[in-house]
């Protein structure tokens, strides 16, 4: 009769171990398929153009922004944590392509570099060359149709 308890016992411990060690291995698998699937969107910096790891930044100089002297913020505004935060989010992009080699749309966003436009290139493809974001849809139909007459294939995305 002890006999039987201990090994009732054991085969329990030993069911629960194995069922530990499953559910470790199917944790760590899981970790290691979903880093290797989303690992560009953790690598990627999200406020910068987006370049292959061997390309340059396009812009050589470095860019300098005035910034008007702003008051002292009222005490009933730095109560709330999204009073920092604009109102107006970019709800319009305006894009060129898509291409399907990504050199060419590199030689596209030269381009358009060189005529004064900002620029950011894509990962992966179909690759795309992103021209503007707006929060007015007119200023993004405008800078559209400013592309489109300039021959490149110019569309806008909305978010």
């Amino acid at each position: 009769m002890e006999k039987k308890k201990s090994l009732k016992a054991f085969t329990s411990i030993l069911t629960k171990v194995a069922g530990l060690v499953f559910f470790a291995f199917l944790a760590i698998s899981l970790g290691v398929i979903f880093g290797t699937l989303f690992k560009d969107w953790v690598s990627e910096d999200p406020l910068s153009p987006v370049q292959g790891l061997t390309e340059t930044y396009p812009y050589q100089e470095p860019l300098t922004v005035q910034v008007p002297k702003q008051e002292e913020p009222r005490k009933e505004e730095t109560s709330s944590f999204y009073s920092s935060f604009p109102s107006e989010t970019v709800r319009y992009k305006v894009q060129v392509g898509p291409y399907h080699v990504r050199e060419e749309a590199l030689q596209v966003a030269q381009s358009l570099q060189n005529d004064g436009y900002p620029v950011f290139v894509s990962r992966g493809t179909p690759c795309y060359v992103q021209v503007g974001a707006f929060v007015n849809p007119n200023n993004a139909g405008n800078l559209e149709a400013e592309l489109l007459s300039k021959g490149f294939p110019a569309y806008i995305v909305e978010e």
